[in-house]
C-alpha cells in the first residue's frame, strides 16, 4: 500500500506520538484479555473506548487520516458494547485484538516502511465489516463474528491429523539431538496411541515436544532433554483413561469429574516411577500442573519448588490448548496473537516469568513452531 503522508512535525513530536501509541495498543490488548474474564465490566469497556478514541484523534494530528476509518469502525463496535446493544464474547474479543494488531502494523508501515499485510482496499473492507458487525441483528452476530475472525486469522481452521507412522516423531527427536532408543520410541508410541483416543488430541504431542525441547535448549537445558521428552510424551496419558463423555464435555466439570481430571498427572508419574532411569521424567509429569504462584495441583508447589521441565511443560500444554481445537471452545483454533498475549499475561502467576520470556524468544527465533 502507499505510505500515508506524515505531517510536518518535529522529530520529538513524532517520537512522542509513537511512544503514546505503543502504550495505547498495549493497554488495549490488556483490556481485551481482561474483558474475556469480565465481559460486563463497564469501566474496562469505557477505558478501551477512550484508548481507541484518543488513538484515532492522534492519527489526524500526525497526518495519518487515511487510517482513521479502522479505529472509527472499532469505536462503532465498542460504543454498541458500552450501550449494552452487543454482547462481548471471545470471538469478538479476538476480532478486536486482531484488528488493533493490523492498525499497529499499518502505523509502523507509515513511519518506517515496514511490510503491512493490508492494502488500502483491504483496510476499507475490514472497516466496513466491523461497522456492519456493530449494527447487525443478534441472530446474525454469531455467523458474522465467526466469518470475520476466520478472515482475519485463517489459521483458525482445523489442521490435518498427524500421520500414524513414526517417521515424523523419529525425525523430530533426532533433530533435537536425541537418540531414538527403545524407551523413547515406546513413549512416542504411547503418546500417539493416546492421541487416537480423542480427535481433539491428534498431532498435539509432536507440537508440544518440539516447542518444549526448543524452550529447554534456549534456556540452557536445565532439564536432560531425554527426561523432558519422556515427560512430554506421557504427561497426559492418565487423561486417555477417562471417559470420553468427560473429555468431550462442553460444560463445566462437576466436582467429582474435576477430581478425576486432576488425578491424571499421578497416573503416568507412577508408571514412569517403575522404570529405571526415568525418575526425573516422573517428577516433571507429576508437577506439570503446578503454578508459579502455588495455585496449581496436585501439591500446590511454588516456582522455586517445581522442576524447570514442569514449568516449561505447563506453558507448552496451555499454549497448545489455546491454539488448537478443544471440546469446550467454540472455535477449532484460537488466533496465535491472543494465545501469546494470554501466556504473557499470566507470567508470574500461573507461569514462570523466566520461562515465559524464553517461550517468547523461542517463537521469535523459530516461527515454524507455530505453523503446525
Amino acid at each position: 500500500m502507499a505510505i500515508p503522508r506524515i505531517a510536518e512535525l518535529s522529530t520529538d513530536q513524532l517520537a512522542d506520538f509513537r511512544q503514546e501509541a505503543a502504550e495505547q495498543f498495549q493497554r488495549c490488548e490488556q483490556l481485551l484479555i481482561e474483558l474475556e474474564h469480565a465481559p460486563d465490566d463497564g469501566e474496562r469497556l469505557r477505558d478501551l473506548f477512550r484508548q481507541v478514541h484518543t488513538l484515532k484523534g492522534n492519527l489526524g494530528i500526525v497526518g495519518l487520516g487515511a487510517l482513521i476509518p479502522l479505529p472509527q469502525a472499532l469505536e462503532d463496535v465498542l460504543d454498541r458494547l458500552r450501550q449494552m446493544q452487543l454482547d462481548f464474547d471471545s470471538l469478538l474479543g479476538d476480532i478486536l485484538l486482531l484488528s488493533l494488531d493490523h492498525l499497529k502494523e499499518l502505523l509502523e508501515h507509515a513511519f518506517s516502511g515496514a511490510p503491512a499485510r493490508l492494502d488500502d482496499t483491504q483496510i476499507d473492507t475490514l472497516s466496513q465489516a466491523l461497522s456492519a458487525l456493530s449494527s447487525a441483528p443478534a441472530e446474525r452476530q454469531a455467523t458474522m463474528r465467526r466469518t470475520l475472525l476466520e478472515q482475519l486469522a485463517p489459521d483458525t481452521r482445523l489442521i490435518a491429523p498427524t500421520p500414524t507412522d513414526d517417521s515424523p516423531a523419529r525425525e523430530l527427536i533426532e533433530r533435537h539431538g536425541l537418540e531414538p532408543d527403545a524407551d523413547l520410541l515406546f513413549f512416542l508410541e504411547l503418546m500417539q496411541a493416546s492421541e487416537r483416543r480423542s480427535h481433539y488430541w491428534q498431532g498435539r504431542g509432536l507440537r508440544q515436544l518440539d516447542l518444549a525441547l526448543t524452550i529447554n535448549s534456549l534456556g540452557n537445558s536445565p532439564e536432560d532433554p531425554r527426561q523432558l521428552a519422556a515427560a512430554v510424551c506421557l504427561h497426559d496419558l492418565g487423561m486417555a483413561f477417562l471417559p470420553l463423555t468427560m473429555l468431550h464435555k462442553q460444560s463445566q466439570l462437576n466436582p467429582e469429574e474435576l477430581e478425576q481430571m486432576q488425578a491424571h498427572p499421578g497416573v503416568a508419574s507412577n508408571l514412569l516411577g517403575h522404570m529405571p532411569c526415568w525418575s526425573d521424567a516422573a517428577e516433571i509429569v507429576l508437577q506439570h500442573q503446578e503454578h508459579a504462584d502455588g495455585s496449581g495441583y496436585p501439591k500446590g508447589l511454588k516456582e522455586s519448588d517445581t522442576r524447570p521441565g514442569a514449568l516449561i511443560l505447563n506453558i507448552v500444554d496451555t499454549f497448545d490448548a489455546r491454539t488448537h481445537e478443544r471440546a469446550h471452545q467454540t472455535l477449532s483454533k484460537r488466533p496465535l496473537l491472543r494465545a501469546i498475549l494470554e501466556i504473557n499475561g499470566l507470567a508470574g502467576s500461573q507461569f514462570s516469568a523466566h520461562w515465559v520470556e524464553v517461550f517468547n524468544r523461542s517463537l521469535r527465533q523459530h516461527p515454524q513452531l507455530t505453523q503446525r
